[in-house]
């Protein structure tokens, strides 16, 4: 019984350490390579994603720089008409009208108009009841001694 015991023994540690030696042979093989790719992979999307964030901030920064170049030319163009107009106009009535047209697009670009707020009602006419009034559109029915809406 001892011959089967230790052939049953040298069996059973082959066999685990085949096991062993299999799954450190398929880490180096298979499992090692494809970590160092997942890993350059990530390096790769990592990188891609900070030259993305440097364009979109470079995009914004230009294009504010540029939207403030256009509000200054605006602004110069503005004022070379202004001055052009006082000067060139010598009509005392011309030079009113440019001057209320000057205040006027003053008013709509610091946007000071003033609003009114919205109706809810229709506006009536100075003869008319209003639609808030206690007694529009209601008819007294003498016959019956009831209230009712037409």
């Amino acid at each position: 019984m001892e011959i089967s015991n230790l052939l049953w023994t040298i069996g059973a540690i082959a066999f685990f350490t085949g096991l062993v030696m299999g799954a450190v042979a398929y880490h180096f093989f298979a499992g090692g390579g494809n970590a160092g790719g997942s890993r350059a992979r990530i390096a790769e999307l990592e990188a891609e994603l900070k030259d993305y964030q440097n364009k979109v901030s470079d995009h914004f920064s230009t294009s504010a720089h540029l939207v403030n170049r256009l509000t200054e030319t605006y602004r110069d163009v503005h004022e070379h008409l202004a001055t052009s107009a006082s000067e060139l106009c010598t009509d005392e009535l011309t030079r009113h009208r440019l001057n209320d047209a000057m205040l006027s697009t003053q008013a709509i670009s610091n946007k000071a108009i003033p609003t009114e707020q919205p109706k809810d009602y229709a506006p009536k006419m100075d003869a008319d009841e209003g639609t808030l009034s206690e007694k529009f559109r209601v008819n007294k029915h003498k016959d019956n001694g009831t209230d009712s809406a037409a």
